[in-house]
């Protein structure tokens, strides 16, 4: 909160205003969210996990994905290997209704086993092993894609479309 506030301290009226206007609209947001049923929510979460030391999907690795917040529901959601494409077997890992709900999560992506798998040597200790990715969700009827790229040494995420 502190570091947030100094980083405003500088700003002329116009930007403080607009932020603060901003700030408004987040809080109404989630206020709206949570007074109203999104049990009938229509979005969903996928993934996909591309191995760029390769040039390929990345193939039977596998992944977990935790719910985190809110904490009465937090806890494993599932656990996926990816396929031929390097997608979650079976579709998006949430899908509408009661599973797409409002919190945060995290992906954890198992890097060094897939590598592993895949007859990378490592002379030690694996400088990656296990990825993860931590995100939100506030819209249980937004499509949310979290791509993973990784090498044995390197990886990129973003939201995705």
């Amino acid at each position: 909160v502190l570091s947030a506030l100094e980083g405003r301290l500088g700003q002329t009226v116009e930007q403080e205003f607009a932020q603060a206007v901003m700030q408004v609209h987040k809080i109404a947001w989630m206020r709206l969210l949570a007074a109203i049923d999104t049990s009938d929510a229509e979005g969903f979460l996928t993934c996909h996990v591309l191995d760029t030391a390769n040039g390929c999907p990345a193939q039977k690795m596998r992944i977990h994905l935790h719910r985190l917040s809110p904490p009465e529901d937090a806890g494993l959601v599932a656990e996926y290997i990816t396929n031929d494409d390097g997608r979650l077997e079976g579709g998006p890992a949430l899908k509408g209704g009661k599973e797409m709900t409002i919190g945060t999560y995290e992906f954890t992506f198992f890097v060094a086993d897939y590598f592993a798998s895949k007859g990378t040597f490592f002379p030690g200790t694996p400088f990656l092993d296990e990825v993860p990715i931590r995100f939100g969700i506030d819209n249980p009827d937004e499509h949310y894609h979290v791509p993973l790229l990784a090498s044995p040494w390197s990886f990129s995420t973003y939201r995705g479309s």
